[in-house]
């Protein structure tokens, strides 16, 4: 059994050989079923970056309260239901598209790769966040950083669709 840390840096390679149109990247993943439910692992490596995005919002929220009203800071209980939804909303979605699509294979392999992603840009976003919190750049640079990575998340879930 190959441990979650070493599944995590293979289907890290994956995803970049992925965005890089490389071949073969595909053979990175294991899509089978055993395989979709141990992308799940990925909640538990993506569980600290959540909590530095949440961290670094909240900073973000109580240093800025003429941007961003106070209240709009996330505690505990809110942070942990969107933490759920991250993992828990996609699979049902993705199979009510396969349904309606006809699709008889590919569930597997569209979660499986799309959990990873989930977790690689989970990391990418608490960077982000991060860099603001440490003082490292300013309220322009990371309006910039987060518009980059709508787009990066956009372009990513896209490849996931189409290549998975």
């Amino acid at each position: 059994m190959t441990g979650l840390a070493e599944r995590f840096r293979h289907a890290t390679a994956g995803l970049y050989a992925m965005m890089a149109f490389k071949p073969g990247w595909r053979a990175r993943f294991d899509v089978s079923f055993d395989g979709m439910i141990a992308s799940f692992g990925g909640t538990l490596i993506a569980l600290p970056a959540f909590a530095l995005i949440v961290l670094g919002s909240n900073h973000f929220i109580a240093a800025h309260p003429d941007i961003v009203d106070p209240s709009a800071q996330v505690g505990l209980w809110g942070a942990a239901g969107q933490y759920a939804r991250i993992w828990l909303l996609f699979p049902p979605v993705a199979l009510l598209v396969c349904l309606v699509l006809g699709l008889k294979t590919g569930l597997a392999a569209w979660i499986t790769v799309h959990n990873w992603a989930v977790t690689v840009l989970l990391w990418i976003q608490a960077l982000i966040w991060m860099l603001h919190a440490a003082g490292l750049v300013g309220l322009e640079a990371l309006s910039f950083l987060l518009a980059l990575y709508q787009v990066l998340r956009l372009v990513v879930h896209w490849r996931v669709a189409m290549g998975a």
